[in-house]
């Protein structure tokens, strides 16, 4: 049977796969933090997320229950091929019985989609926080005079000490995020998978290269963060979670984590607000560099989603 008469053979996100993955978003600096295999495998519980590889593309599927079946912009090895790429993928979905739809498109892929005849919408609420790494690590400058304030309050009441996130920890980890769940909606942030994501990333620390840090006060944690290299300049923060009753701590985690783990990278990719007002103006709080913009896109006759 000729290519592009049958349909592609996607399987759910696993922990062998990671090379699979890496072939793709290393060589063509994938910096969009949904494309990371940490986020593919962690989010990807429950089947969600399913990957498939054919003649040197990769294709990323979404099948989340409360959203129609949509994928991640097709990642060829050779951009001579996202023609192709989009057309495999549309029909494939079409053979799903749905319209083609497609997210995460970097603005160096959006030229390919309008040239194949798709629409296509800024998706602010996945757009990316790019942040320059001396400016967390140093919180200098005026416009840092709050963080730098915050925390110095805090310093004023208690100590602490920094340590990096080993398995030993873990379990003193998931109490700080037990704490942090108190009283909140699980439907609000995905709380109900955010919980089992950060679970397998604990559980796969090694493999995934993860790396952690957390604040120890009076001899208990009370915040961390979790996060990955992505490459030579980049760093993604997947987690942070802090106790909000201890005034300062979110800033110092932040800055500290920094410090400590990711000085050797220009640049912070702290993910997206989801659309969510308090997350974005916690996230413009630190002055990203710049955003990672993202599109959406549809056919003309298909109706945005």
């Amino acid at each position: 049977m000729e290519q592009g008469t049958k349909t592609l053979q996607f399987e759910p996100v696993r922990l062998e796969m990671r090379e699979l993955v890496h072939r793709y978003i290393k060589p063509l600096q994938v910096e969009n933090s949904e494309y990371t295999f940490p986020s593919l495998l962690m989010w990807g519980q429950g089947g969600y997320i399913h990957i498939a590889q054919e003649m040197d593309v990769l294709y990323i599927l979404y099948t989340f229950p409360h959203l129609a079946p949509f994928m991640l912009a097709p990642l060829p090895l050779d951009p001579a091929d996202y023609p192709r790429a989009i057309a495999r993928a549309a029909a494939h979905l079409r053979g799903m019985g749905y319209a083609p739809s497609f997210r995460g498109i970097a603005q160096a892929w959006a030229p390919y989609f309008e040239a194949a005849g798709y629409i296509l919408e800024e998706d602010r609420d996945n757009f990316d926080y790019v942040y320059n790494m001396e400016d967390l690590r140093t919180l200098t400058g005026k416009r840092y005079h709050g963080k730098r304030n915050h925390i110095n309050q805090f310093l004023s009441q208690y100590t602490y000490t920094y340590e990096p996130v080993t398995p030993a920890l873990v379990p003193e980890c998931m109490e700080v995020y037990e704490k942090w769940l108190e009283g909140r909606d699980l439907e609000v942030f995905g709380v109900r998978g955010e919980r089992v994501a950060l679970e397998i990333g604990f559980a796969h620390m090694q493999e995934l290269e993860l790396i952690g840090g957390a604040i120890r006060m009076d001899g208990k944690l009370r915040a961390f963060s979790l996060g990955e290299r992505i490459s030579q300049n980049m760093a993604v923060i997947y987690f942070e979670k802090a106790d909000a009753d201890v005034p300062g701590l979110y800033p110092l985690i932040n800055r500290e984590f920094v410090a400590h783990a990711w000085t050797e990278v220009r640049y912070i990719n702290r993910e997206e607000d989801m659309g969510l007002e308090g997350l974005r103006r916690a996230k413009l709080s630190y002055y990203p560099a710049y955003l990672l913009k993202k599109y959406r896109a549809r056919l003309p006759e298909s109706p945005l989603v």
